[in-house]
């Protein structure tokens, strides 16, 4: 659009040309400049459209964007994720409804559970995995506080809790990895399990073994440690016996089904024989400085 200033003036400059045309060719040095101004003006009002329709044109893109939506990170997201887990499929309700339960025990491992799985009207298909979904077969996923961790198709799976108390779940998943759902909702069997923080790796280590009467020394009988280290005794024995630390007065059963383990803190200077409390067997010094 015209500004009312490129109007105005356009007005002026329009007389001015009609003035000196009447006036005769003394003027017309007059006309021309106006002419001139003329042209000007008009290319200056031209330039004021052009500018008003961009950004009119911008607006029109912007508004077109806010209706649309930015789906730019969303494609992103997909793009970077070759299985999608977030649609679902419901279950068919002319077919049996697939169900799972799932129960928990921990293994020698602090912090590490056997998870035992139970399935109804689900067939776990390895063999079919990223192929087509197929109405109540696929696979399995466990979950650890509603993130998914590890997919798997046996019954049975050991799962490393971390520290303090977590929610494991089961999801029952299609071959293309989707989950099965029931009124949109993930079909899922959790417990809630507390792990505990990991074990510090010993400084030092004195592994030993006690069989027909002998020890056998993973290296030598004398061993230096620092004090502060966090040393671990560990010796298999073929007879039923009892490992003492002295100094520390420290006590661990060992037998044919048990070996002996400890792990402690040597906060203690000086030379400490550790020995079978019962047959009094030397097995080693330990000499912390």
């Amino acid at each position: 659009m015209w500004t009312k200033k490129a109007i105005r003036l356009f007005g002026v400059l329009l007389a001015v040309a009609l003035f000196a045309a009447a006036c005769g060719s003394a003027a017309e040095t007059t006309v021309a400049a106006a002419d001139d101004a003329t042209e000007e003006v008009v290319e200056d009002a031209s330039e004021a459209v052009s500018d008003d329709d961009a950004t009119e044109d911008d607006a029109m893109e912007e508004v077109e964007e806010a209706e649309n939506g930015d789906d730019s990170h969303e494609h992103d997201a997909e793009e970077g994720d070759s299985h999608d887990h977030a649609t679902g499929i419901e279950v068919d309700a002319s077919l049996p409804t697939p169900g799972v339960e799932v129960e928990a025990v921990e293994t020698d491992t602090p912090g590490t559970f056997l998870l035992s799985v139970s399935l109804e009207n689900f067939t776990p298909t390895p063999e079919n995995i990223d192929g087509d979904p197929v109405d109540n077969e696929g696979h399995m996923h466990y979950l650890i506080d509603g993130v998914r961790i590890e997919r798997f198709t046996d019954l049975e799976i050991e799962v490393e809790v971390p520290e303090g108390e977590h929610l494991i779940e089961v999801e029952l998943n299609s071959n293309d990895h989707q989950a099965y759902t029931i009124d949109g909702e993930p079909i899922r069997a959790g417990v809630t399990l507390t792990g505990v923080a990991p074990a510090p790796e010993p400084d030092v280590v004195l592994a030993a073994s006690f069989a027909g009467g002998e020890v056998q020394l993973d290296g030598a009988d004398r061993f230096e440690v620092s004090e502060g280290d966090l040393v671990r005794v560990t010796i298999a024995s073929d007879a039923a016996e009892e490992v003492h630390v002295h100094g520390y007065e420290i006590f661990v059963d060992v037998g044919p089904d048990e070996d002996a383990e400890v792990t402690f803190t040597a906060d203690i200077q000086g030379r400490f024989e550790i020995e079978f409390e019962q047959s009094g067997a030397f097995i080693a010094e330990l000499v912390v400085s």
